[in-house]
């Protein structure tokens, strides 16, 4: 085989085993962050499955569990609204947003990096601002205000 066709191979396949840092709190995906009290993600050190105990477990706190945890799974790609094509759009939305004063000085501990896809786009400068983005987003359908004034 051509050494150009094995590097694009190699190249296929990391890509395709990225890993969303920020998808939604499903069965199966990995608790990689709490939100502590200064509304920061807080990422552990090592991410816990969730199994239908910590489903429930997380659900039972009265909170939307976006609101309350960072999760993530496997990149989906064009299967994610944040998919700009070529890339997720959501790690350079935050750093266009974010002012440099909120960036975290150090870059935090991380179980996901070696497959994150905000790292591997991004580079460190994602992992400083990873802890400020929150999952959580409360769509005009979500909200009751927004649903009785459809109704």
């Amino acid at each position: 085989m051509p050494l150009i066709s094995l590097v694009l191979k190699r190249q296929i396949m990391q890509d395709q085993d990225k890993t969303c840092p920020s998808s939604k709190f499903t069965k199966g995906s990995l608790l990689i962050g709490i939100k502590n009290e200064e509304e920061e993600m807080e990422l552990l050190a090592d991410p816990i499955k969730i199994t239908e105990e910590v489903y429930l477990e997380i659900k039972s706190l009265g909170v939307k569990p976006e609101k309350a945890v960072r999760v993530a799974n496997k990149c989906i790609k064009s299967g994610c609204r944040q998919w700009t094509g070529e890339k997720c759009g959501v790690i350079d939305d935050a750093l266009d947003k974010v002012e440099n004063q909120f960036l975290k000085n150090h870059v935090p501990e991380c179980a996901i990096r070696t497959t994150c896809r905000w790292y591997s786009q991004q580079g460190e400068i994602a992992c400083k601002v990873c802890p400020l983005v929150s999952t959580y987003t409360e769509y005009p359908t979500e909200n009751k205000f927004f649903r009785d004034l459809a109704s």
